[in-house]
């Protein structure tokens, strides 16, 4: 005769009996053995095996799934435009010495966030100039682009439905305490060599704001393009603002590996402010549409022995277009004596720049054309392409120093090095594209020749993509 072992009852061999039901089966279960069942058992059982279905969480807190279709995958969403920024990278060609994987990666990200398919992924590799690197890889016959996208999707389901209602983070609380401080204390920025101090932490705070940290990896020369500076200007402010405590070298650099620092809290640097920022508060709005590091960091406001006007002149533009018309206003936010701000409004108002009603990206286009009338558009990638002859440089010379330290008979390229040769991928190392480094008849090495190669053979690549 069959026994039914009822639910909790123990085994002979250790555990406990438990229902193979759950959910509503097992409330059914449970509603049919109640029938001549003694109260005290049924609420027993119901309390050892709750039968109720967990909470759904809210639609704006659940995690996206990913999901197959024809198209192939993509996450459970409705498909919506790419964000401009997005639209705007897979139109542009990356430019030389840019991290074009990692370019790569923000675009499928972004392009998975917004609901797109693997099939949009393909179309997009096979003719945006942003995805450069993965249609390179793909003729190579090493076809990256599935993969890519898997990897982009499951970035992508790690955020929120809605990126709106992500929740936030102590690091947002502590960046939007230094982007308060910054704000707080706009006069003092009025000093000799303010404004480069001012570009470069809000420049470090954007970064901390994708890198999700405030401990930052970073050389001089990739800072200083993201704030529109020559790396020697970046490392002689960073030095300044270490001294004041808005920064700390957490490591030095050594050898390839960038420094270290860390960008510290208002409390840290003795800044008093009245925001209460760690309660959630939205840092300061733009004034005229855009962020105070992509307007300060245009050509337009390049030093004026280049023809710009000016990064102090920068600064007044961007408080009057905030609102602050009068010279006692503009003098209190900048710092910046009352003379100097009339003479500079009057450049202002001489380019059309103090009547211009633009704002967002029309008014960087409005920048881009005095930009281009005063001669000075395309002075930062200049500077870029400058600093990267300087990266080369300097690994050109490293792998030289260690191929020359390294024991036995050495194998390798040819001593002389021809400005003729091929220019070879990015990833190549630097002895292999560059060959040897010059050296002068005494053996010292030979700088000013092999910047010439340097600069030679990556102009040839430019010219050749």
């Amino acid at each position: 005769m069959g026994v039914v072992r009822p639910p909790g009852a123990p085994h002979r061999d250790g555990g406990r009996a438990v229902p193979h039901l759950a959910g509503a089966e097992l409330q059914q279960a449970l509603e049919r053995v109640s029938r001549g069942t003694t109260p005290e058992v049924v609420n027993w059982l119901l309390a050892r095996h709750p039968h109720v279905e967990p909470a759904t969480p809210p639609e704006e807190h659940r995690r996206p799934r990913i999901i197959e279709d024809a198209a192939g995958p993509r996450l459970d969403r409705p498909r919506r435009p790419l964000p401009h920024r997005t639209a705007a990278l897979l139109a542009t060609v990356p430019s030389k010495g840019a991290d074009r994987s990692a370019l790569a990666y923000t675009i499928l990200l972004s392009m998975a966030r917004a609901g797109h398919t693997l099939d949009d992924a393909r179309a997009a590799v096979a003719t945006a100039p942003g995805l450069i690197r993965l249609r390179e890889d793909a003729d190579r016959g090493r076809d990256d682009t599935e993969r890519q996208w898997s990897r982009a999707l499951a970035g992508a389901a790690t955020f929120t439905a809605d990126p709106g209602q992500a929740p936030r983070e102590p690091i947002d609380d502590d960046l939007d305490a230094i982007e308060h401080a910054l704000a707080a204390t706009t006069a003092h920025w009025g000093r000799r060599g303010g404004a480069s101090d001012e570009r470069i932490l809000h420049a470090l705070t954007a970064l901390a704001r994708t890198a999700r940290t405030r401990v930052l990896d970073i050389d001089c020369r990739r800072l200083g393009q993201a704030c529109a500076l020559d790396a020697s200007t970046v490392s002689r402010r960073l030095r300044v603002l270490a001294r004041e405590g808005w920064v700390t070298l957490t490591t030095p650099s050594a050898g390839t590996r960038a420094a270290r620092w860390t960008l510290n809290q208002p409390r840290d640097v003795g800044v008093e402010t009245t925001s209460h920022a760690t309660q959630g508060e939205p840092a300061p709005a733009s004034g005229p549409g855009l962020t105070l590091l992509t307007h300060h960091a245009h050509d337009l406001w390049s030093p004026s022995r280049s023809g710009g006007l000016g990064a102090a002149t920068a600064r007044v533009h961007w408080f009057y277009r905030s609102g602050v018309a009068s010279l006692t206003g503009l003098s209190e936010k900048t710092g910046y004596g009352t003379e100097y701000i009339e003479r500079a409004l009057t450049r202002l108002h001489s380019t059309g720049l103090l009547s211009s009603k633009a704002t967002g990206e029309q008014l960087l286009r409005t920048l881009e054309t005095v930009a281009q009338t005063r001669g000075v558009a395309g002075i930062s990638a200049r500077r870029a392409a400058r600093h990267l002859v300087d990266r080369e440089l300097f690994t050109w010379w490293n792998e030289e120093q260690q191929w020359r330290s390294t024991r036995g008979k050495k194998r390798g390229t040819r001593r002389t090095t021809s400005t003729g040769m091929l220019a070879l991928p990015i990833s190549a190392p630097a002895r292999v594209r560059y060959g040897r480094f010059p050296t002068r008849s005494n053996g010292r090495a030979d700088y000013s020749t092999a910047r010439a190669v340097v600069s030679q053979i990556n102009s040839a690549g430019r010219s050749a993509a």
